[in-house]
């Protein structure tokens, strides 16, 4: 068996292996997606069609955005495109640290509830898809809501509602909704995994002497 001390050493290397990959695929695709797209989808308790919710924002034609998602978010669409947009600094190797940690699966599964937001078909590993693409974000240093959509592994579909952390509890709306889940995750990740530098070493005491 492992010691666990092992395990996140082992988990570190491949972090870093990841970022390495990872920050190659942005230069190889950066000239070619100027704006991040994805094919994650949604579906609102799985009734209609499933659809994007990312950048157009309101969707296209093909893959509308499910009525309400904005509406019922508690944000209008241009605060949500500032929201989603804005990125957060952050240590990849703190933030997977955090969400491995019981603390980190605690909030999480707070968060998304049972299967409240969960992978498509599977309807499975709702934490680990969402951990993924949190950690997979914070490769390059940098965790935003866009980001993280971007980062999911699968097909999500939203049949319930989140909870939504750091936010006036007496607005249901942003309390409860995926897209002000993905606005305001980002800042408590960010704020949990915070590295605060090491402060100075204090000079020796000279002796009477």
């Amino acid at each position: 068996m492992i010691a666990s001390n092992e395990m996140v050493l082992l988990r570190h290397s491949m972090i870093k292996a990841i970022a390495g990959f990872a920050g190659a695929a942005v230069v190889f695709s950066g000239a070619a997606q100027a704006i991040p797209l994805t094919a994650r989808t949604v579906c609102v308790n799985c009734i209609g069609p499933r659809s994007d919710v990312l950048n157009p924002l309101e969707g296209t034609n093909d893959t509308p955005v499910p009525n309400g998602l904005i509406s019922r978010s508690g944000y209008t669409q241009d605060e949500l495109q500032q929201g989603l947009s804005k990125a957060y600094a952050v240590d990849v190797v703190a933030v997977a640290d955090f969400l491995y940690s019981d603390k980190g699966v605690q909030f999480l599964q707070n968060s998304i509830g049972q299967n409240n937001y969960t992978p498509y078909y599977s309807q499975q590993n709702s934490l680990q898809a969402v951990r993924s693409a949190i950690i997979l974000d914070s490769v390059d240093g940098n965790l935003s809501g866009f980001g993280m959509m971007n980062m999911l592994p699968v097909d999500e579909r939203l049949q319930g509602a989140m909870d939504v952390c750091n936010v006036d509890a007496s607005n249901m709306q942003r309390k409860t909704s995926l897209l002000s889940w993905y606005v305001n995750t980002p800042a408590c990740i960010a704020a949990y995994t915070q590295v605060s530098e090491a402060a100075p070493s204090a000079a020796p005491v000279r002796g009477l002497w």
